[in-house]
C-alpha cells in the first residue's frame, strides 16, 4: 500500500501544479470580467469628418469593466497603418481619447493586454484651405492662390465656373507643396463662383472648396493692351467671328472682327468694346444660318452688312462686309463664276484684291482697304484684306452665294 501511493503521489502531484496554474489563469480571466472570447470594445468618434488639423474624440468602452487597461487606437489607411494614441481605462472600463485630424482611414481601438480590437470608424480627413482673389478683367481671368494643408498636399485640381447656377467655365491647375496657383476663367464681367475639386493626396479625403471672384469690363478699342484684349479675340473666335491671330494689343484687324459681331448681334457700330458690347458677348450664342442647303455656301446679309460662311450647315466664320451703296448688290442665289488673285475696275484705280465674282463680270465679293460699317461701295462685296486671302482660299469656283436683306 505504501509503496502504490508513493507512486499515486508522485504521479498526482504534477496534475495539482497544472491544475493550479490552471485555476489561476481563470482567476484572472475573471478578474477582467470573463475569457478573452467575452471582453468587448466598443468605439465611436464625435465626428466622422474633419477638415485637418481638427480636433476628433475617441470614445468607448472595455465589457466586462475593468480599470486601468490600456487602450491602443490605431489608424489604418490603405496598405499601411499607425498607432495614434494610447489611454487607459477608467473604473467604469470607459476611455476617452483626444487625436488631430491628419489622415483618412479606419480607427480601431485595441486592449493591449488581451488584444481584442473594436470594429472599425472610418474618419474622412478633408483638406483645410485657405483661398485668396483679385479681381480679374473680362474674358482675361482673375488670379486666385490657396493655400492647402497638409503641405505636402500636390497633384492636378479641377476649376468649375458657374453663374448664376449655369457652367460657364472649366480649367485645370495644379497644387504643389500645399500651394495652388491659378489663373479662373472670368468669361464676361460682374462675380463669378468658382468650384475647386481636389482629389484624394496626401493622406486626405477628396474635397471641394468655393469662392467668388469678380472681372471688370474695361473698355478696349485700337490700341488698347492686355490680357482682356487676348480674351476678346479668343471669345469672338467661340462665336464663329473671324479673328486675327489672337494678341494682347488691340489691332485694326481686331476692330474689323468687334465691328463684325457688333453688325451681327445688332449693337452701335463702334468697333468700341464698352459695357453693352460687353454683356452682348457674354450671352451670345454663335449664329445660325438662314439657309441650310446646300451644307457649304456663303451668306452675305445685306441688313446687317456681315458675310456667314457655312461648313456644314453651320457658321464657322462672321465678317464684315461693305455693300453696294444704293441697295444695288444682286440678291437671290447666286455661284462663284470665276477667281482672280486681282482684277482692276472700271470705276476708278483701285485694285480689287482676290475677286470672287458672283453675278456676271461685275460683282464680286473681294478685298478693299475701307470696309466701312455700312453700304458703300458701288455694288460688290467687300471684305477686310487681311481676311481676303483667308477666304478666297477656302472657296472653290461654283460655290454657292445667297444675298439677302
Amino acid at each position: 500500500m505504501s509503496v502504490r501511493c508513493r507512486s499515486l503521489d508522485r504521479v498526482m502531484r504534477p496534475l495539482l501544479v497544472i491544475v493550479a496554474a490552471v485555476a489561476a489563469a481563470a482567476f484572472a480571466a475573471g478578474a477582467m470580467g470573463g475569457t478573452d472570447a467575452d471582453v468587448t470594445v466598443t468605439l465611436s468618434v464625435s465626428r466622422s469628418s474633419a477638415q485637418y488639423g481638427a480636433t476628433i474624440v475617441a470614445t468607448g468602452a472595455v465589457e466586462p469593466a475593468v480599470a486601468g487597461e490600456e487602450i491602443v487606437l490605431e489608424l489604418h489607411g490603405p496598405g499601411s497603418w499607425s498607432q495614434v494614441a494610447r489611454a487607459a481605462t477608467d473604473e467604469s472600463g470607459g476611455f476617452r481619447i483626444e487625436l488631430r485630424a491628419e489622415a483618412s482611414g479606419a480607427l480601431l481601438a485595441r486592449t493591449l493586454t488581451a488584444g481584442v480590437e473594436s470594429g472599425p470608424v472610418e474618419i474622412a480627413v478633408l483638406p483645410r484651405v485657405k483661398i485668396r482673389t483679385k479681381p480679374g478683367l473680362a474674358f482675361g481671368g482673375a488670379k486666385l492662390t490657396a493655400r492647402i494643408r497638409p503641405t505636402g498636399y500636390s497633384g492636378p485640381v479641377k476649376i468649375r465656373v458657374t453663374r448664376g447656377g449655369e457652367v460657364v467655365a472649366t480649367a485645370r491647375a495644379s497644387a504643389r507643396n500645399g500651394v495652388l496657383r491659378a489663373t479662373v476663367p472670368t468669361p464676361g464681367t460682374g462675380r463669378f463662383a468658382v468650384t475647386i475639386w481636389l482629389p484624394a493626396a496626401a493622406g486626405v479625403s477628396a474635397h471641394s472648396v468655393t469662392a467668388r471672384v469678380s472681372a471688370e469690363g474695361r473698355v478696349l478699342q485700337a490700341g488698347s493692351s492686355g490680357p482682356d484684349v487676348r480674351g476678346l479675340a479668343r471669345r469672338l473666335a467661340r462665336l464663329r467671328v473671324h479673328v486675327p491671330t489672337p494678341s494682347s494689343t488691340f489691332s485694326w484687324e481686331l476692330f474689323d472682327s468687334v465691328i463684325a459681331f457688333q453688325k451681327a448681334y445688332g449693337l452701335p457700330r463702334t468697333g468700341v468694346v464698352g459695357p453693352e458690347t460687353w454683356r452682348k458677348l457674354m450671352n451670345a450664342r454663335p449664329l445660325e444660318p438662314r439657309y441650310r442647303r446646300p451644307a457649304d455656301h456663303i451668306e452675305v446679309d445685306k441688313t446687317r452688312q456681315i458675310l456667314l460662311e457655312v461648313r456644314g450647315g453651320e457658321v464657322v466664320a462672321v465678317l464684315p462686309v461693305s455693300s453696294g451703296a444704293t441697295g444695288n448688290t444682286p440678291e437671290g442665289r447666286h455661284a462663284v463664276r470665276w477667281k482672280a488673285p486681282s482684277t482692276t475696275t472700271w470705276l476708278g484705280s483701285g485694285i480689287l484684291y482676290r475677286t470672287m465674282t458672283f453675278h456676271g463680270n461685275s460683282f464680286a465679293i473681294h478685298g478693299w482697304a475701307s470696309v466701312p460699317a455700312y453700304p458703300a461701295s458701288h455694288g460688290c462685296v467687300r471684305i477686310p484684306i487681311w481676311a481676303a486671302d483667308w477666304l478666297y482660299n477656302r472657296t472653290p469656283v461654283g460655290e454657292t452665294v445667297y444675298v439677302y436683306s
